[in-house]
């Protein structure tokens, strides 16, 4: 008896999470987001180097990312150094924007493959760098998928992953919740009262991608069928499980860090992705000027920088002041090296 019920159980639970993929998959073929357009350049030297994460960690290595969409991102860590770039998406929309970007660009070290990443059937320790970013909170089973790409990454490679923040998208949530009362499971109608009611949040979330794809920007923050938050604390828990040791996050969970992240020249380029959020550009300003008296970062034997694994009263206070900047920063993403 107590094992039909856990079979029961479980097969209600893949049935949930069927649901919720097939829910999200439709969504984003049909509104493939960012749609090909992403400025990867814009953001990917300063968010890298946040995260302590050196060149020599993808250059000439073999990358995976779960969760690929329209393919930016895979596309530039493959013009960037990298050896072989593998993408997986389910939203064939988004698959087919990827690919021909890869074509436009004449990407050679580029592939796009429709897989599941709760079922990712690709071979244990097969990356060097293994990443995912805005996916995993959008699929049922966020753990799952990261077992997953902890699974497919060789011992000494990295992981990096990134997730809603429960701190940082505390304030949006409130708005997607009036949208889901207001709009039910009509996604179509909880975009036409995102539109009514928060005209500000979305002209902001379109300065910061320069005016493009204004309406997958709507889909994506108020027309998703699900998703769920976490905080620091649950995944590096994750990371202790499945044997990641911390190197970074981004945006930093030590004050001191930030000192040392705004004092990059990378910050300047990074810059341009605050439009439409003057207050963040504001204190990102007065940061990087502040660090011209900077605090030096911790280094290890070879002189590389190393980030210390935040306290968990530091990881309290920065997401907490997180709760200001959500807008632009409802994503967090931690990397670490699998031992």
């Amino acid at each position: 008896m107590a094992m039909a019920r856990e079979h029961l159980k479980l097969e209600e639970e893949e049935e949930r999470i069927r649901e919720i993929q097939k829910k999200v998959v439709g969504m984003y073929s049909e509104h493939p987001w960012p749609g090909g357009t992403r400025n990867a350049d814009e953001e990917m030297g300063w968010r890298l180097r946040v995260l302590g994460i050196q060149k020599e960690d993808y250059q000439g290595k073999r990358v995976l990312e779960m969760g690929c969409g329209t393919g930016e991102y895979a596309s530039w860590y493959a013009v960037n150094g990298a050896k072989e770039v593998v993408g997986v998406d389910l939203s064939d929309g988004s698959l087919a924007i990827a690919r021909e970007g890869a074509a436009t660009k004449q990407i050679k070290n580029i592939q796009f493959l429709k897989q599941d990443v709760l079922k990712l059937d690709l071979p244990d320790n097969s990356f060097d760098y293994a990443y995912s970013v805005g996916v995993l909170h959008h699929t049922g089973d966020p753990y799952k998928g990261f077992q997953h790409l902890c699974r497919v990454t060789k011992p000494g490679g990295i992981v990096v992953v990134s997730l809603y923040n429960s701190y940082s998208r505390f304030v949006l949530r409130i708005k997607q919740t009036i949208c889901k009362i207001l709009g039910g499971d009509d996604i179509d109608k909880r975009v036409r009262v995102a539109k009514w009611l928060f005209p500000l949040t979305i002209n902001s979330l379109n300065k910061r991608y320069h005016g493009v794809n204004t309406e997958e920007i709507i889909y994506d923050i108020f027309g998703f069928p699900h998703e769920s938050v976490h905080t620091a604390e649950e995944v590096l828990e994750w990371f202790d499980k499945n044997n990641i040791d911390y190197i970074g996050s981004f945006a930093p969970l030590r004050l001191k860090d930030y000192i040392y992240a705004f004092s990059l020249p990378e910050y300047k380029e990074f810059r341009a992705t605050f439009s439409g959020f003057p207050l963040m550009r504001m204190v990102g300003d007065f940061l990087s000027k502040l660090s011209t008296t900077v605090l030096k970062p911790d280094l290890d034997k070879e002189g590389k920088v190393r980030f210390e694994r935040p306290s968990g009263f530091s990881m309290l206070v920065c997401q907490l002041i997180w709760l200001f900047f959500g807008t632009r920063f409802n994503c967090f993403t931690i990397a670490g090296r699998k031992r």
